[in-house]
């Protein structure tokens, strides 16, 4: 029997743990069984083993679909937070003026909605006549004809990541600063009198004084980035170009397609690459004190 204090933590976290088995371990679960089947979503599935895995694996796309998503995570997550941190830095400095207009700007394209971003800058960087970026390259002279700007090129991919971190840094940033809240001013003040410049004040106390929060945001960064979806969904398309194809997009452009099986496939694999990113990433960030955040 339990006494009274083990049924009352059960009794918190009975439903919490309930909503994770029906809307994360059940699906999880069903997607990896479904992988091992051919299915168009009507009749019966066929079990077909390791087909699904040994089509994906031989076919053209998920090479560079894969290569896309790694690069997109690789480049995007650690620019974001090494960016993010330096905006930090600034903004937390005493000299430092207009802090609360600038985290006001800084923030602002987090709240806006992905989709809505997408299609503002898919309309910023149409390479017709309406194409805002390209309008103001031809007035100033410093283009002759238009730049394709989303075409299946790796300035495509490039443009992609930049807006992401664009939209991310907002976010990062106001973690930042509630991390150098808690660096004791006494460092500071101790680095001062030793003589020590900005830049060894921010490499020796500030960068290890937010290496917990380095450490979150690494990691969660690369959760998300290994699931990218929306951005390149609006302003690509599902179109099949080697230079913009993700994974996931590859994963809704076989479901609407009604391969459910090899969908599945493509699913278990972005779940396992994902694992395999952030198990690195917390072995990485595993410290002197013997913890990922400690």
């Amino acid at each position: 029997m339990l006494d009274r204090p083990s049924r009352s933590a059960w009794g918190f976290i009975a439903f919490p743990l309930a909503v994770v088995f029906l809307f994360t371990a059940m699906p999880t679960a069903a997607g990896v069984v479904l992988s091992f089947f051919e299915w168009a979503g009507g009749g019966s599935p066929r079990f077909v083993g390791l087909e699904n895995y040994r089509a994906l694996f031989s076919g053209e796309t998920f090479g560079p679909a894969l290569r896309n998503t790694l690069l997109f995570a690789v480049l995007s997550v650690p620019i974001t937070v090494l960016v993010a941190f330096g905006f930090a830095v600034v903004l937390n400095a005493s000299w430092f003026r207009g802090r609360t207009l600038a985290r006001t700007l800084l923030f602002l394209p987090t709240i806006i909605s992905i989709v809505a971003i997408g299609f503002i800058w898919r309309w910023v960087l149409d390479p017709g006549q309406s194409g805002l970026l390209n309008a103001l390259l031809a007035w100033l002279g410093v283009m002759d004809e238009p730049i394709d700007w989303l075409g299946n090129s790796p300035r495509a991919m490039g443009v992609i990541i930049a807006i992401s971190i664009w939209r991310g840094l907002g976010f990062s940033i106001v973690l930042y600063l509630a991390a150098l809240s808690n660096v004791p001013r006494s460092l500071y003040e101790a680095a001062a009198v030793d003589g020590a410049g900005p830049w060894q004040t921010t490499w020796h106390i500030a960068w290890p004084g937010v290496r917990p929060m380095t450490a979150f945001l690494l990691i969660t960064g690369m959760i998300g980035a290994m699931q990218i979806f929306d951005l390149p969904m609006v302003m690509i398309g599902t179109i099949e170009q080697p230079w913009t194809d993700v994974l996931n997009v590859y994963l809704y452009r076989e479901f609407t397609q009604s391969r459910l099986g090899f969908a599945a496939a493509i699913g278990v694999c972005i779940l396992l690459l994902t694992l395999a990113v952030t198990l690195a990433q917390m072995w990485r960030g595993r410290g002197e004190r013997g913890g990922v955040f400690g």
